[in-house]
Parts: structure tokens; C-alpha cells; sequence
């Protein structure tokens, strides 16, 4: 089972150095991976779709309205790192016109009605949890944001970023990472929009990965 320290050593194994006991260690690896991993983890959390990190929950209505532009906002959960869902319709980087919602200041603001049902991608903090292929995606990240610092080598550096770069295509072959679907989904909401349906929009602020059908 994983753990953030055996996680860290993988990372520092890329690196050639020593492994550590403890995050909290007085080592200069112990200090640099522990500065970096929470920060590094939820980005590579929000990067990507993971499949053991999307979460389903239903949002009440805020009482006070947004100043203008939508009649409704709901507050993210606080695990929230990106949107998969909104309702019936899945979240794309592609979409356009005008936005169905917005991600603004911790909210979801929209005109649809409440409860809101999302999916989302959510920082998860329980190592166990942990898909062995985002294992290692993670532990290639780490290395390669603390390869400057502890080893100063650019042929290392360039060595961890291909196995990163791999890490994630394999991660997308075997599914651990969820890619979005070829149709959107048929549903009343669509349906009110008119013939085609209309097209949905996503706030501009939200990063959004995806891979050619290659991968």
C-alpha cells in the first residue's frame, strides 16, 4: 500500500539519492520533497481525470444570488480540485459559446436548478486510495520538480521527464485516467436547448487534459 513516504523515495530513487525515514527528516531530499508534495499532488490531481479521485455529490443553493449574469451559485466542496460533470452534461475544454456556468471564487454560478448534481475530481489525502499507475505519475512529478535542487544534472532531469511523459500515457491506456465521452449525453437539459442542442460552455479559469486518441 502506498504512503507519502514510500512515494517520496520513489521519487528520490529516480534520483539516484539516498531514501528517507521521514518526511520530517533533516536531510535536504526530506526538506525538499516534504516543501513541494502537497502542492505537487493536488496539481497532478486537477491535471488529469483520475479515475479513484472523481467523486459524486448534490449542492444546495446559496441564499444570496450572484450580483448578475446567473440566478443561482453553489458552493464546491472543499476537497474540489476541477469539474467533471455538471448535471447531465460533461465538462470539455473544447466547448463553446455561451457558458452554461462559472467557476468563480469557490462557487459554481448557474441558472440551473438546485440541488446541483456534479462529478468532480477531488484531492484525495488517503494513500491507500491511490491507483498504482497515478503511483507513479506522482512520484516521476516529484522528481522531476526536485531534480534541479538535489542533483543539479540535466541528464537526469531529462531522464525523469520521459519516464513522466510515459507514466501518463500508460495511465491512459489502461483507463486510470477518464477521457470524455465521443457524444454528450441526450437529457432534458439539452433537449430545452433546441435543435443540435446548443452548445455548452465551461469557465475559462478551469485547466482541462486531454490526449489524442493515440494514447
Amino acid at each position: 500500500m502506498a504512503s507519502k513516504v514510500s512515494i517520496a523515495n520513489r521519487a528520490l530513487t529516480k534520483l539516484g539519492e539516498e531514501r528517507i525515514l521521514l518526511l520530517s527528516d533533516d536531510t535536504k531530499p526530506a526538506r525538499t520533497l516534504n516543501a513541494m508534495f502537497d502542492d505537487v499532488r493536488d496539481a497532478e490531481l486537477r491535471r488529469h481525470r483520475w479515475r479513484f479521485a472523481i467523486a459524486r455529490t448534490s449542492l444546495s443553493a446559496l441564499v444570496e444570488a450572484p450580483a448578475w449574469g446567473y440566478t443561482r451559485q453553489f458552493p464546491l466542496p472543499s476537497d474540489y480540485l476541477s469539474l467533471v460533470q455538471v448535471g447531465e452534461v460533461y465538462v470539455r475544454a473544447s466547448s463553446k459559446g455561451q457558458a452554461s456556468w462559472s467557476v468563480e471564487g469557490g462557487r459554481i454560478l448557474t441558472n440551473m436548478e438546485a440541488p446541483l448534481k456534479i462529478r468532480y475530481v477531488a484531492r484525495v489525502d488517503n494513500y491507500g486510495l491511490y491507483d498504482p499507475l497515478f503511483v507513479e505519475v506522482l512520484a516521476c512529478k516529484l522528481a522531476l520538480e526536485s531534480c534541479e535542487t538535489l542533483t543539479q544534472s540535466n541528464t537526469k532531469y531529462q531522464s525523469v521527464a520521459e519516464a513522466y511523459t510515459f507514466a501518463v500515457r500508460e495511465a491512459v491506456r489502461q483507463s486510470a485516467i477518464e477521457n470524455p465521452p465521443d457524444e454528450l449525453p441526450d437529457g432534458s437539459w439539452l433537449d430545452s436547448r433546441g435543435p443540435g442542442g446548443g452548445t455548452v460552455g465551461v469557465d475559462s479559469g478551469e485547466a482541462w487534459q486531454s490526449f489524442p486518441r493515440g494514447y
